[in-house]
């Protein structure tokens, strides 16, 4: 009877949806969807989902040109106290000692660069109270709390001016009858107060000199060093010089020229880049009214901190006009301890600016007892990790958010840690291809495994992709172990496939493919049966274990374990005779490369004790893959999977950049998220063309209907044969344009028109990108709708 019922219901509601589709209604008749749809398109194609033209108006850049475009007599720098410290072909540094302020002269372009804002006064009035002129003004700001009294909401933030108390001899307006532009710097004559703040030069060397900064209002004392290091400018704080000599105040942070190169309001046809997920800028000539505060390489759970920003690699920079000027900062060390910060024009700020915070110390809760009562509190002893800033300045054509990530890569592949590991077989790109093998769903007593694909099913799949002509394929075995899969890790070493996955390695690794396992040693859960929880689970710095709960689509919530990183190396060094017994290729970890937090084991440990762990895990295999890896492991990887194609989206952001793609081109071979979840149909294919991303797919044997009880149902889609030609036809169309830039670096990336991308790479090949639903001429090109072009030298 309940059938019947369901049976009359379903076909009543089958009926009212076709009636409603080919009822009287239409909406052609109520809206001219042909005229209307390419208005849509554009706007998407000018929003920040896609790179936009770099296109000024006449105007603006005349009045950039003309008004804001910084200039400095040696006259003008010896009036504000400037000393010359560095002069080479490409640089000549010159540097204010009260105020820790530098100004650099790009002498290529014949630009100037100031840690301070300038262009101050240019509205004529009065712009800013004393104590925000002070911190616009200073080079150095300190992040402190009161030992007694420690709290989020008690950090305080200081800069130079401020602690010393100076004045200045003018309101800092600049106006036709006081038209000295040096007027918002002129300070009342002894109004610093050296007996608050002094600074020192205590060594000097013609490449370098260093500062001490002795603040003996909140004693503390520290030194920074400035030097010039192969075109870049380096400034570095040995954490072994930061000194508190007193008992009042604790500090928390550092920010060392917060103000470089910052832009006032929209005068400038520049933008800020930002390393969130694959790339962002931001544009400099609107006003935003808001900030961006994110740490690098995520949130630090140890510290109860979150954040949405997916930062993995530790640059950033600022453009003030692409094809001209610009400068990015590669943290060089610390970046494990650093927050990025920027702040864009709005009702507080007339500037836009970009800069890092060196924390050496977090406020995190004390738990006194199992009820979680507790108070804010901060660690004795500051972090171990320096901090060491390069600036890079950009000239001409390298002055774009390309040249940052050109630079950054020159720089990893000189330090050896890119070198060209690219998977290519026979010309050809790779494809990464999970297959999921089992699960585990509940049954009266206990569990029961349900295979889904076993050892000679993928070998199946790999002949039939093979006869396809994908050659090329990259396979993940997921689930081998008799534990299951998702919740499990990390896994025990006994496969249920054993002899079946050695025979498939064997195989695919003589005919030039590779075999990966896939498993964790960083994150656990309660289900796991290799994890003690007193042994193996990390507490926080709270004293707490590190533990969270994750909800399944079936409501069922489960306990998820962070791992002491000690204890994650001791299982991976016991695991590697099993899988060198298999004879995979390597293995294939989620978490390694991307999670990272700071954990208490008899003493609190920072993110740098995890980062040497996850390495030293990384050196045991021949080959491995990680997800979303974080630049610290990119000397290990033989693949990136699941790259970021996005960022974080926020509405400031106005456009998404390949910075990621741009850096590792090349070397690696990088890997778009599953593609079985594609929801943008042929748009996520161009966009692979443009940022030259290898596929990606999970599959399965059986029907993705079989393991719906099992953990494993968040993957709702996954049948081999329901993809098999969509793999096929999406590899081809992939590969007939990577295929000719394999082992190339992207060289530029030019936006010709709204939707219209050509790439250009180190072998002379060109591919255009056509996002547009119309056609378009490239010169005697045209560049179909929705398709692209391959030009070859």
């Amino acid at each position: 009877m309940k059938y019947v019922i369901v049976i009359v219901i379903f076909t009543m509601l089958t009926a009212g949806i076709v009636y409603g589709s080919s009822g009287s209604f239409d909406v052609a008749n109520e809206i001219d969807v042909e005229e209307n749809y390419p208005y849509i398109n554009q706007m998407l194609l000018e929003s920040s989902r896609y790179t936009q033209k770099e296109e000024e108006d006449p105007q603006v850049l005349s009045n950039y040109h003309d008004n804001f475009t910084l200039f400095y007599t040696p006259q003008e720098l010896d009036t504000l106290g400037f000393d010359l410290m560095f002069d080479t072909t490409e640089l000549a540094v010159y540097f204010e000692l009260d105020s820790f302020s530098m100004i650099v002269h790009n002498k290529i372009t014949n630009y100037f660069w100031s840690s301070r804002p300038e262009f101050q006064g240019v509205s004529g009035t009065r712009e800013d109270n004393t104590r925000n002129r002070n911190m616009m003004n200073s080079g150095i700001w300190v992040e402190y709390v009161r030992a007694l009294n420690v709290s989020t909401a008690t950090i305080q933030t200081e800069s130079i001016y401020s602690l010393a108390n100076v004045s200045y001899a003018n309101a800092g307006d600049v106006t036709e009858d006081e038209p000295d532009r040096l007027r918002p710097y002129y300070l009342v004559d002894q109004s610093y107060n050296y007996l608050r703040v002094r600074n020192d030069i205590v060594n000097q060397t013609a490449n370098s000199f260093t500062v001490n900064v002795d603040i003996k209002a909140l004693d503390f004392n520290f030194d920074v060093e400035i030097s010039l290091n192969q075109g870049s400018l380096e400034v570095y704080i040995p954490v072994d010089r930061i000194e508190e000599s007193g008992d009042i105040f604790r500090l928390l942070g550092i920010q060392v020229f917060p103000y470089f190169g910052a832009a006032r309001e929209n005068n400038f046809p520049g933008y800020i880049v930002i390393p969130d997920g694959v790339g962002a800028l931001v544009r400099t000539n609107a006003r935003h009214n808001t900030y961006f505060q994110a740490r690098f390489y995520g949130s630090d759970i140890g510290y109860g901190t979150m954040t949405i920003p997916n930062l993995t690699v530790p640059i950033f920079g600022i453009i003030h006009e692409s094809g001209a000027n610009g400068y990015f900062v590669n943290v060089l060390e610390g970046s494990e301890n650093a927050q990025l910060l920027a702040n864009f024009w709005g009702s507080n700020t007339r500037y836009h600016r970009i800069g890092t915070r060196y924390n050496v110390r977090h406020i995190y809760r004390y738990i006194i007892n199992k009820a979680g009562d507790g108070n804010d509190t901060i660690a004795e002893h500051m972090t171990t990790q320096d901090l060491r800033l390069s600036y890079q300045f950009l000239s001409n054509d390298e002055a774009s958010y390309v040249g940052m990530a050109n630079g950054y890569r020159d720089y990893l592949i000189e330090e050896g840690i890119l070198t060209q590991r690219e998977k290519v077989v026979d010309g050809n790109i790779p494809i990464q291809l999970d297959y999921l093998m089992s699960d585990h769903e509940p049954s009266f007593i206990g569990t029961t495994r349900v295979t889904m694909t076993t050892s000679s099913q993928v070998l199946n799949a790999y002949e039939f992709f093979k006869s396809e002509g994908i050659n090329n394929q990259q396979l993940t075995l997921m689930g081998w172990s008799r534990d299951g899969f998702i919740n499990q890790s990390p896994y025990r070493t006994n496969s249920w496939d054993k002899k079946g996955i050695e025979q498939l390695s064997e195989y695919v690794i003589a005919d030039g493919n590779a075999v990966y396992l896939n498993n964790d040693y960083v994150v656990s859960s309660e289900l796991s049966r290799r994890v003690l929880y007193n042994r193996d689970v990390a507490r926080a710095l709270n004293r707490l274990k590190i533990v969270r709960n994750r909800r399944n689509l079936n409501g069922q919530v489960t306990q998820i374990y962070h791992l002491y990183p000690e204890q994650s190396l001791a299982m991976a060094k016991n695991d590697l005779a099993f899988f060198n017994d298999l004879g995979v290729s390597g293995l294939s970890m989620n978490q390694l490369g991307s999670t990272l937090f700071s954990y208490y084991d008899q003493g609190n440990y920072g993110r740098s004790f995890g980062i040497a762990y996850y390495q030293e895990i990384a050196e045991l295999y021949d080959q491995l893959v990680l997800s979303s890896s974080n630049a610290y492991m990119y000397q290990y990887l033989d693949g990136y999977t699941n790259m970021a194609i996005t960022n974080s989206q926020y509405d400031y952001y106005t456009d998404l950049v390949p910075l990621i793609p741009i850096i590792l081109k090349g070397s690696i071979s990088y890997y778009t998220p599953y593609l079985n979840f594609n929801a943008l149909a042929e748009d996520r294919y161009l966009t692979m063309v443009d940022f030259a991303i290898n596929p990606s797919y999970i599959l399965t044997h059986e029907n993705t209907y079989k393991m719906r009880y099992t953990a494993s149902n968040i993957f709702y889609t996954t049948t081999l044969s329901d993809y098999e030609d969509d793999i096929v036809t999406a590899y081809h169309y992939v590969n007939n344009a990577l295929k000719h830039v394999t082992h190339a670096y992207i060289v530029d990336r030019e936006v010709l028109d709204t939707g219209l991308v050509k790439v250009s790479y180190s072998n002379q090949v060109s591919i255009i990108v056509n996002y547009n639903y119309t056609s378009r001429n490239v010169d005697a090109l045209t560049i179909a709708a929705r398709s692209y072009e391959v030009i070859l030298p």
